[in-house]
């Protein structure tokens, strides 16, 4: 069992404002609008979570993401950057309710919408068949292949047959940790997507391995001074991701009224934001908007409900 280590987080709504998510239970009867708990991820709510009249869409709604990945959810300057933000927003505007932000590990996810701790994780959240049977997906609003980021200077993994016996990073609780690799391969597992960048940066891992479109976000990062990133070119291994809003399960209105507001974005925003926030997928891909862009109809066929 992994363990847990209790701390206070924080959420953050669309002006920026903080708000303490453990030791406020007067608070918590205040904001807790989409079902949403004051407690932390991992922390025992046994009994405390499992109301499910108020709608999901109404007031505030807690959007549970990841606050430090670059390109599609990164909190700067009081405001939350990056594709998914932008699709948070989005969804925000067009159905009329204010959205506050909190940090959540990708392991977690699942588990915050299935306490009821978060109305939507919006977290380059894949859609997959296991995780249908826990929570509702309205999707996708991005594909991706998984592919291996590693540092510029490094050339040790060109091809398949190049991953075996190297050292591998990959983030517990996403589809890249069920991807097999060769015996011989080293699989280090990480909290977060930056964590695995790191040991990449530092040389504790030859790769991190994940969706190549999250990669991209770090590789448009580099900075000066840092160690310079790349993602081997036309290497992938396993399955194609799909991208979805996630919801907990017993709101099949509101996933339609999503289906239809997320159909919109695809036709009107989804390109002038993902030019926006993934530019370095933009200048590398010349086909990139039929190499990540679903089409408006996929959704039916992928969601959890149909619009």
């Amino acid at each position: 069992m992994r363990k847990t280590t209790k701390k206070t987080e924080r959420t953050r709504d669309a002006r920026g404002h903080k708000y303490r998510r453990t030791g406020l239970a007067l608070g918590c009867s205040v904001v807790l609008v989409a079902g949403t708990a004051c407690a932390s991820p991992g922390e025992d709510r046994t009994g405390e979570d499992k109301k499910t009249s108020t709608p999901l869409l109404h007031g505030t709604v807690h959007i549970a993401t990841a606050f430090d990945q670059p390109g599609f959810s990164f909190w700067k300057n009081r405001r939350m950057r990056g594709f998914d933000g932008d699709i948070a927003y989005y969804l925000a505007g067009e159905l009329g309710f204010q959205a506050r932000f909190q940090n959540v590990s990708h392991a977690d996810r699942d588990a915050e919408l299935e306490g009821n701790h978060a109305g939507m994780v919006i977290a380059t959240y894949s859609i997959t068949t296991a995780r249908k049977k826990r929570v509702d997906f309205i999707g996708p609003y991005l594909t991706t292949k998984q592919g291996f980021l590693v540092r510029k200077d490094y050339n040790g993994i060109k091809t398949a047959n190049d991953i075996a016996g190297k050292t591998i990073c990959v983030v517990e609780g996403t589809t890249p940790e069920d991807v097999t690799m060769p015996k011989s391969t080293r699989v280090n597992k990480a909290g977060d997507v930056s964590a695995c960048v790191e040991e990449v940066r530092r040389g504790g891992a030859d790769a991190t391995f994940n969706d190549e479109a999250m990669l991209y976000g770090y590789v448009g990062q580099n900075k000066p001074g840092e160690e310079q990133l790349k993602i081997v070119p036309n290497l992938h291994r396993g399955d194609e991701n799909r991208y979805g809003v996630g919801i907990p399960k017993g709101h099949p209105e509101e996933c339609k009224r999503i289906l239809k507001v997320l159909q919109k974005f695809i036709v009107e925003q989804w390109s002038t934001s993902f030019r926006a926030q993934l530019p370095s997928l933009v200048s590398t891909y010349p086909d990139w908007e039929n190499t990540f862009k679903p089409n408006p109809e996929d959704l039916n066929r992928f969601s959890s409900c149909q619009a």
